[in-house]
């Protein structure tokens, strides 16, 4: 069969598809007052000139591609195939595109067995690159690096660095990894409680956390005041305040800061058990939900919109969703932005903050036998087209939005509502970027009440500034980038990873003591030995050849 292959560089590079389930829209520049405070805050993504692709005479080529919404939902009405924003691209790049676009919930099933099938679309688009790179490496995709110099489009933004970064250890580039939004993952919340319990004084340890969580479970007896969508998914704050990478599937293969050359598992990090032990801590004092292992998206959407859950994990655009949340429900009160991510005295900050990676999570692919490979490309660069990027945005003029006497656009929030599913075609610019991210901003001021609306104008600028100065203060790459993972290894790593999970939820809930934990632990380390030993020679292997 066909051999594994991914790269374990970015930590982040799982996350985010959380991310986008939680933030759904976006925001951009300055086409709308409340839009252009927010889009104005995030990071710009460069813009590169439309090139041609294929000569209009020629006919559209037929075109399928196999699509992952990432829990964006299309109304039952809109034909996946066939819609004015998917006409957009098509249009774009004089193709006649078919898409299979499975339900977000079987999209990994779908995949396997589209997969095993050995019957590929033409271009496949999912977030499962480790997968493509072991397909790819038996000859079901292209190499990237034999089409990606003849298109003048795509190789505007792309560097040696990133295209290293996606290379497999055949030297490959099956898996073409998205463009970053440039809007990474930090620490969020409610504001307005920090204000009422702490006096607008911001936390900046986790024992600072503690202590105001115990305020807000003081003044509010029924809050929860920590919740997650089950399990450790999106609960990043704490771990990394502890120097821990972890994600909703265990413990990571990480390198600190102060150890470049050396990979660990996130369980001997120097203050891992002191992350296990906050964690129980808040577990034991019904400061962290109850039920946070079993949690589903209803049971963590009630503790957030009615037990005042006040600190979250994602990007901006994770932020204005939570905001238009609470305007839709009706609460007149709640104020979210980005705070500074907790640090645990000791811990080097650079293992605290997610970079500002210049490639996004989600990556796309061309079948080796595809007999359309110019066309598939052509489908691709257009995604990166100024033209079709503000056009999906913003959709239609006098439909989705009407342009004033100065030319700038005015969304119609009703309208542009009905067809948010076009946020799905978004993704080659992981979603969020300024145009997006305006729009996603418009569509959320009428809805916050007055006062509420400036509190989340001045804390979303002020936050977007501190996840800025954090995220630009680490690398966005480091030897460590360029360590694509062992194929036969692969595997293993992941039953380490799912075996961590056990071990670190029944210390939380207290079903073992610390000494059990540490026993565990010290057992999970000799096992998977083996694997920290291979990847820290691969490493070393990388910090030697570009020195």
């Amino acid at each position: 069969m066909y051999k594994f292959k991914r790269y374990i560089s970015f930590a982040m590079i799982f996350l985010l598809s959380l991310s986008v389930l939680m933030a759904g829209c976006g925001t951009s520049s300055t086409d709308s007052k409340d839009a252009s405070t927010a889009g104005d805050n995030a990071t710009k993504t460069s813009e590169a000139s439309p090139t041609p692709t294929a000569p209009a005479a020629e006919p559209p080529a037929k075109v399928k591609m196999f699509f992952g919404t990432a829990g964006i939902q299309f109304p039952s009405d809109v034909d996946v195939s066939n819609n004015p924003f998917l006409n957009i691209i098509e249009k774009a790049a004089n193709v006649d595109l078919e898409m299979i676009q499975p339900p977000y919930a079987d999209f990994q099933t779908q995949f396997n067995l589209m997969m095993a099938s050995g019957e590929l679309p033409d271009i496949v688009h999912c977030w499962f690159k480790s997968d493509i790179d072991k397909y790819g490496s038996e000859g079901a995709f292209i190499n990237w690096n034999d089409y990606l110099p003849k298109s003048k489009q795509l190789s505007q933004f792309y560097s040696k660095d990133m295209l290293d970064q996606m290379k497999t250890t055949d030297g490959a580039v099956y898996a073409l990894n998205v463009l970053s939004a440039m809007d990474p993952n930090g620490t969020y919340a409610r504001i307005d409680l920090i204000n009422e319990v702490n006096g607008g004084v911001m936390p900046k340890t986790p024992d600072d956390w503690y202590q105001i969580m115990k305020k807000v479970k003081e003044k509010y007896p029924d809050s929860i005041p920590m919740s997650t969508q089950g399990g450790i998914m999106m609960a990043d704050y704490f771990f990394k305040a502890f120097g821990v990478g972890v994600d909703g599937n265990g413990i990571k293969l990480q390198v600190l800061a102060d150890a470049p050359d050396k990979y660990i598992w996130g369980f001997q990090a120097p203050k891992a058990r002191d992350a296990i032990e906050f964690h129980r801590k808040l577990y034991a004092e019904g400061l962290l939900d109850k039920t946070f292992v079993t949690n589903k998206g209803t049971e963590y959407a009630n503790a957030v919109e009615t037990k005042n859950t006040m600190i979250f994990w994602g990007g901006a655009a994770a932020i204005i969703s939570r905001q238009d949340r609470y305007g839709s429900i009706g609460n007149t009160t709640a104020v979210v932005g980005f705070v500074n991510n907790p640090i645990a005295s000791g811990v080097n900050p650079k293992d605290c903050y997610q970079p500002m990676s210049p490639i996004g999570w989600h990556c796309v692919s061309i079948a080796g036998k595809s007999k359309n490979i110019d066309a598939a490309v052509r489908v691709i660069e257009a995604f990166t087209l100024p033209e079709v990027k503000e056009g999906i945005a913003w959709g239609r003029e006098g439909i989705e939005y009407v342009k004033n006497a100065d030319g700038k656009k005015i969304l119609d929030n009703e309208a542009s509502a009905l067809a948010n599913y076009r946020v799905a075609y978004c993704f080659y610019n992981s979603y969020w970027y300024p145009d997006n991210l305006d729009v996603k901003a418009a569509q959320t001021y009428p809805k916050l009440a007055g006062a509420q609306a400036a509190a989340f104008r001045k804390a979303y600028t002020e936050g977007v500034a501190i996840r800025n100065k954090e995220s630009e203060s680490v690398p966005s790459f480091t030897a460590a980038s360029f360590v694509p993972t062992n194929a036969e290894l692969a595997p293993k790593a992941a039953e380490a990873r799912a075996a961590s999970l056990n071990i670190i939820f029944k210390a939380i809930i207290g079903e073992i003591t610390m000494e059990e934990y540490d026993k565990q632990v010290s057992e999970f380390i000799e096992k998977y030995k083996y694997i920290t030993d291979n990847y820290t020679k691969a490493l070393q292997k990388v910090i030697t050849e570009r020195k």
